[in-house]
């Protein structure tokens, strides 16, 4: 016999760290999509926005050409991301040669 209360089957999920994973997975591909229209369109599909904390933004990009293209415009790319995003003092880019988008 079980001597456990019945729970909503709402709240469980709601609690559970897959729900937290498909939530943070939402917002930032929501974050990725925001990005891309601040950003210059030569950049489109070259990057994707792969985390966000505090001041940090961090984003993949295709290669070292792309990421060298990112570091000579780093300054301009982070005043159009602070317009949206002030709390961002920082790009750490990141090489993924395996990034699909």
């Amino acid at each position: 016999m079980r001597n456990k209360k019945m729970m909503n089957i709402k709240t469980i999920l709601e609690n559970s760290s897959l729900t937290k994973i498909m939530q943070r997975s939402l917002f930032l591909a929501d974050l990725n999509h925001q990005i891309s229209q601040l950003l210059p369109t030569q950049f489109n599909g070259l990057y994707r926005v792969a985390n966000i904390n505090e001041e940090n933004l961090v984003i993949e990009v295709k290669s070292a050409v792309v990421r060298q293209g990112f570091l000579f415009k780093q300054t301009e790319l982070l005043a159009l991301i602070q317009q949206k995003y002030p709390k961002i003092q920082q790009l750490n880019l990141r090489i993924n040669p395996d990034l699909s988008l």
